[in-house]
């Protein structure tokens, strides 16, 4: 990230490694290193969005308190650890951890639910001024919800072929990059892998930077979003 100009950014968005499989590209980044590059890339109240799992995500959180604000649990469609099954549930779920200075930006997107309306009344019945009743206020509500911490989306398999065994659904990512920035804002990816991040983008008019050190997957990862643009274009 060095080469990145200071306060560009108006998203991180980054599933970094967690440090729970031997591969070379599984080491967890330095947390001080990490923190202060993405404060620095980042506009001032940007937030930053990770992924994560226990106990990294414990570690994550305690490497930077400050900034913690809260966590998204995102409840997949299939579960894994089918190995320990007998010993512990199947882990059907992940952590997506919000950091973030000051008062970031959210954007609420709604669900739906079942409208409701109720009438409320202020005060007493009667003012005691010519016996004229207080006014009744109706609440309506055609349907929408504000959006649960427990988000439920499907696994990365069901759009398709994957390319990296820890590859996130491209509808999780737009989800959180509509609930965080506006059309033309910057979306950084400081591990991009498959670049999953990169081809949301593409889908909801953002920008996207991806950084990601191992060759092969930087390779496997551009030529996805090659083919992704071209089909957009046709």
């Amino acid at each position: 990230m060095p080469f990145l100009p200071e306060s560009s950014i108006d998203l991180v968005l980054c599933d970094p490694p967690f440090g729970i499989t031997a591969s070379q590209w599984d080491k967890i980044i330095p947390f001080p290193e990490m923190w202060k590059e993405i404060r620095r890339v980042r506009k001032e109240n940007a937030p930053t969005v990770l992924f994560g799992s226990e106990p990294f995500s414990s570690l994550l959180r305690c490497g930077n308190l400050e900034e913690f604000k809260y966590d998204w649990v995102w409840e997949k469609s299939k579960a894994s650890n089918f190995l320990l099954a007998k010993k512990q549930p199947l882990k059907a779920h992940e952590l997506i951890s919000v950091f973030g200075k000051g008062r970031t930006p959210y954007y609420p997107i709604m669900e739906e639910g079942e409208p409701y309306g109720n009438r409320t009344k202020r005060g007493s019945n009667w003012t005691g001024i010519n016996n004229v009743p207080n006014p009744t206020f109706r609440n309506e509500n055609k349907g929408t919800r504000y959006p649960r911490s427990v988000i439920y989306f499907k696994t990365a398999e069901s759009e398709g072929k994957t390319i990296h065994v820890n590859q996130k659904p491209i509808a999780l990512l737009q989800y959180l990059i509509r609930t965080y920035t506006k059309e033309g804002d910057t979306v950084l990816d400081f591990a991009s892998g498959s670049m999953s991040t990169a081809i949301a983008c593409i889908y909801t008019h953002r920008k996207c930077i991806c950084i990601e050190k191992d060759e092969t997957h930087f390779s496997q990862g551009e030529k996805r979003v090659r083919n992704e643009y071209q089909y957009l274009r046709l």
